[in-house]
């Protein structure tokens, strides 16, 4: 029988300061074109002003433009005033017609049918009002938006404004995903009897994309030691990232964690959650590698938990999931904390130990839905505890229940982890 008396078991936030203590990211910088693409990139450079702007005085709105001098002692006899002598239009954002100094608005002018009479109902209240100086919205060399930024697209347009037409980025991680297993095979080709299709490469490429990298799916990788050791070898060697998927629970064929050993340094096993018991971490020649247990239920959620957190760290990010309090809705349906009893009493030949017998807190993890009502946040589990079927799409954070507490109720406050 295989030995997996080494597993080392952590919290969840232990294991996300494992291996991201582990590493040391030497993240690449590209330059690229300012323009939507850039929604969602990081900077790696401060974005800076290449001009001053305004060029020249400007109008702040539609205006007209006059002298100050015919305003200093208070309001003059227009009689006889005509456009561009005494008076000029000026209109939002562009320049002071040449020679005028001041703005009146629009709405505090009156003029005839053919603007050959023009009046004030109100005048300036000194030289300049109305006008925004040369260089008062940015000088040449001002940081326009600093390096870490995530670009939106109104900082891409404030960048755009500095005259700017490309920015440095942090180049999108290369993150490569491995599938292993035997029994796996590609969507759309023949399913011999008891073989099982290959999905979490479509889910963890879609995650990835998502999160600003770049993932390179390997071909399925059979439960084969040598094989195991050549693809992670391989995907270490070419990629920022690796992401193993399968193999590392407790079957005959679950190799990954005894190559990994071989080939690396394993900084954990499990996790004190499920699904995703088997969540592991990993450093292969200096880079990271995530472990994500098999079934789209768990790596779904755990790729959330573990992965996210890591490319995170490669932009420079903060690394926590975002968390938040709210109302339960609905309560979970345990009642409280699992009642211990002999194995004589509960074991089952089919059914796996508990794994919180000997009195270690282990979190299920529950996803809720969220909904505002009137000034509060209120949530409402899933139906169903699996978290991989369909419904778990709409859910929109996570919530872990404690084997040793509790199980919160119906309008208890909760702190969830939102979905990145």
């Amino acid at each position: 029988m295989r030995d997996h008396s080494s597993h080392v078991e952590v919290s969840r936030e232990r294991a996300v300061e494992l291996l991201g203590s582990a590493v040391t990211f030497d993240s690449a910088v590209e330059t690229i074109a300012l323009d939507a693409a850039c929604v969602g990139r990081v900077l790696a450079k401060d974005a800076v002003a290449l001009l001053d702007m305004p060029n020249c005085l400007t109008c702040k709105m539609d205006s007209v433009a006059v002298h100050w001098d015919d305003f200093k002692d208070g309001m003059p006899d227009t009689t006889g005033w005509q456009r561009g002598c005494e008076w000029e239009f000026a209109n939002t954002g562009i320049g002071m017609p040449e020679g005028f100094d001041t703005a009146i608005v629009i709405e505090h002018v009156i003029l005839n049918e053919d603007n050959s009479a023009i009046s004030f109902d109100a005048a300036p209240s000194k030289q300049y009002a109305g006008t925004s100086p040369a260089g008062s919205r940015m000088h040449k060399g001002d940081v326009l938006v600093p390096a870490g930024s995530v670009l939106t697209p109104l900082l891409i347009s404030h960048i755009a404004s500095g005259n700017n037409t490309e920015v440095e980025v942090i180049a999108k991680p290369k993150v490569a995903f491995i599938p292993t297993g035997s029994e796996l095979v590609v969507p759309g080709s023949e399913i011999p009897r008891g073989k099982n299709i290959e999905t979490n490469s479509l889910l963890a490429a879609a995650k990835i994309e998502g999160w600003g990298g770049e993932c390179i799916v390997w071909d399925i990788v059979p439960d084969d030691p040598e094989a195991i050791k050549a693809a992670v070898l391989d995907a270490a060697r070419s990629c920022d990232i690796v992401v193993i998927n399968a193999g590392s629970s407790k079957g005959s064929d679950d190799w990954n964690i005894e190559m990994l050993d071989q080939i690396g340094q394993v900084l954990y096993h499990e996790t004190n959650h499920g699904p995703g018991h088997h969540s592991s971490g990993s450093v292969v020649e200096g880079v990271p590698v995530v472990g994500i247990s098999g079934p789209p239920g768990g790596a779904a959620f755990t790729m959330d938990f573990y992965l996210y957190p890591l490319m995170q760290r490669y932009f420079g990010q903060p690394i926590e999931l975002k968390k938040i309090d709210v109302r339960l809705k609905e309560g979970f349906s345990k009642k409280g904390p699992q009642a211990k009893k002999p194995a004589s009493e509960t074991a089952k030949g089919e059914a796996r130990p508990s794994i919180v017998a000997d009195g270690r807190e282990f979190f299920g993890i529950k996803q809720l839905r969220l909904e505002m009502d009137g000034t509060e946040v209120w949530a409402t589990p899933a139906s169903t505890s699996h978290v991989g079927a369909p419904e778990a799409d709409t859910m929109d954070c996570y919530f872990g229940v404690s084997s040793l507490r509790d199980v919160p109720q119906k309008g208890d406050t909760i702190t969830v982890d939102l979905r990145p």
